[in-house]
């Protein structure tokens, strides 16, 4: 089977692959275009975690193709129903907590004091200007921070769809990956999310 995912806006390119795995018996080989590196990133993300073998080639028209081999006794993992309690996730919605510099020194207080603690968080996912913590040179303090979270075990995801509203390349991402909104809700439901 193969789809065409070319041009779609996140998290299409995950949903249409997940549908499609999930349609298809063991052994079975699925290819999908992707153009964009955000896609291209969250395709293969997402196929590695459901024990898909990923193996990818250039298009003669751009982009890639991804072949991606559904092994044997693979299932596609069905979200949980609700959150465990075991992981946490930490949901960044802005460049700041509150208003103004005040506001700016809070992040930038907040995440720097997150390396202290004994229990860090699982996940940390930033959306709207939240992305601007892992790509922008005004936030060199608070992207070093966020770099040694992820040193420490910490995934750091930026919104794909954000950075590309703010005309950002996935390639000025300091710290962590691109992360998709599919990636995102499935955290969001399934681990204890801080909002901040």
């Amino acid at each position: 089977m193969r789809i065409n995912c070319k041009d779609l806006a996140c998290p299409e390119p995950v949903i249409r692959t997940k549908k499609a795995l999930e349609s298809l018996p063991e052994n079975a080989v699925l290819e999908v275009e992707v153009n964009t590196p955000s896609s291209i990133e969250n395709c293969k993300r997402f196929a590695a975690s459901q024990g898909c073998e990923v193996r990818e080639e250039a298009l003669p028209e751009g982009g890639l193709l991804l072949t991606l081999i559904k092994g044997y006794g693979c299932e596609i993992t069905p979200e949980p129903a609700k959150a465990t309690g075991m992981a946490r996730t930490l949901f960044i919605k802005g460049d700041r907590i509150g208003e103004g510099e005040l506001g700016k020194g809070l992040m930038k207080g907040f995440l720097s004091t997150a390396l202290e603690l004994d229990k860090l968080p699982d996940n940390i996912i930033m959306v709207n200007e939240g992305v601007f913590l892992t790509t922008k040179p005004e936030y060199a303090a608070v992207t070093e921070a966020l770099q040694k979270l992820e040193a420490r075990g910490v995934k750091i995801y930026s919104c794909g769809l954000c950075l590309a509203h703010f005309g950002i390349d996935a390639s000025e991402v300091k710290a962590g990956m691109v992360g998709n909104a599919y990636d995102t809700m499935v955290m969001l439901t399934t681990t204890d999310v801080t909002t901040l």
